[in-house]
């Protein structure tokens, strides 16, 4: 199956469209997993040359980013067999997601698979496949076929060979500890530009899982007062859980829809908003369900998250808008939203993208240039 067919047909001619040549290269970048895998180091536990030295010891090759200092990346290994390879081993189907792990290098694990070959017993090698029979990768069973299937846990597959490989980083002892946060380039560059300061009351409208509340929370070195809301009482959860492993302190965390922000009665000299999108610029995507009629509901949907961000932050207060995606209803027409209703943009002080589409001063991240997720930055002030 080639990149082509995993984008539904509106979607490739919506790309066409929007992006012209470029689109080809657009789909087939977002069909890898980023070239440079890279984490933030957290400076309240630890520095950069300090935890780059961990975790050579703990058998990695981190290198510096050249742009952020909080910044280490690891290379991408791979592809680590041709897009037309047929191993002719028994197969085991894994869910999309399984699917996404497995072909950057994780173990299959008993709950993501789908189906499996009734020869298949414990010590075979076998070929691991996606729903749609994309392969992605090879490895040794751990189970029988049976136990694959009914097992709610275990490993079912120790992958030796997978499509791709980035580094595993959950079993780290450095993890544990909390000294770093697996989060993309352009998402870690949201923090900077926000600026944010210890005397700030900062708002965090759509915080969870918390990478970029935590990054504030670092660069303010735990001063001040960040206000996180999530309305999913499980995300929040898991990030409360996460703030204490980074030792997070200076987060209050409210469980509400962020549309009703206003109701609060705050007024905040900086908001976050980093919007629920259609994410069509996350990497790696075996394939892509969504297509125009979902970026226009979409998009719809994140002007109100816009309008409560305006209404409750101070004159002269500053709202960064931020998404993982890429097409221009959710980024550059909702700045434009945004501009009628009496924000203004203002220069971003770390500019590593691209210029936005006929706007000046927002930041577009496109994954076969900046080998980075798909991603859109935008900094207004309130006037």
């Amino acid at each position: 199956m080639g990149y082509e067919e995993a984008f539904p047909p509106e979607l490739r001619e919506y790309y066409r469209k929007l992006f012209g040549d470029e689109a080809e290269e657009i789909m087939a970048s977002l069909r890898t997993p980023v070239e440079k895998y890279y984490i933030r180091v957290n400076t309240l536990k630890t520095s950069r040359s300090k935890l780059m030295a961990i975790l050579r010891k703990e058998g990695l090759k981190p290198k510096r980013s050249p742009y952020l200092r909080e910044g280490i990346y690891f290379e991408r290994e791979g592809p680590n067999f041709p897009d037309d390879y047929e191993p002719d081993l028994p197969a085991v189907r894994a869910n999309k997601f399984a699917s996404e792990s497995v072909y950057q290098g994780a173990m299959l694990y008993a709950p993501g698979v789908l189906q499996a070959d009734r020869r298949i017993k414990p010590g075979d090698e076998v070929e691991i496949r996606d729903p749609r029979g994309l392969l992605v990768g090879i490895g040794i069973a751990r189970m029988g076929a049976k136990e694959m299937i009914t097992s709610t846990r275990g490993l079912a597959v120790e992958v030796t060979l997978p499509k791709f490989k980035l580094p595993s980083l959950s079993e780290l002892e450095s993890f544990k500890e909390g000294l770093f946060y697996a989060q993309s380039l352009p998402s870690m560059v949201v923090a900077h530009v926000l600026e944010p300061r210890e005397e700030d009351l900062i708002i965090d409208m759509a915080a969870a899982p918390g990478g970029k509340t935590s990054h504030i929370a670092q660069l303010m070195q735990n001063r001040g007062e960040i206000i996180a809301m999530d309305k999913s009482k499980n995300r929040l959860r898991k990030m409360e859980e996460e703030l204490k492993r980074l030792g997070v302190k200076n987060v209050r965390l409210i469980r509400m829809d962020a549309r009703k922000l206003p109701e609060l009665g705050i007024h905040a000299d900086k908001i976050l908003l980093d919007a629920p999108c259609t994410a069509l610029g996350i990497r790696p995507k075996l394939w892509e369900s969504r297509t125009p009629k979902d970026i226009e509901a979409t998009a719809r949907y994140q002007r109100a998250f816009i309008w409560a961000a305006v209404k409750s932050l101070r004159k002269g207060g500053v709202l960064v808008y931020s998404t993982c995606t890429l097409s221009l209803e959710e980024n550059e027409a909702n700045v434009k939203y945004a501009l009628s209703k009496g924000l203004k943009l203002e220069e971003q002080s770390i500019f590593i993208g691209s210029p936005g589409i006929g706007i000046e001063n927002v930041q577009r991240f496109y994954p076969n240039r900046h080998l980075t997720q798909g991603f859109f930055i935008a900094r207004f002030r309130k006037v």
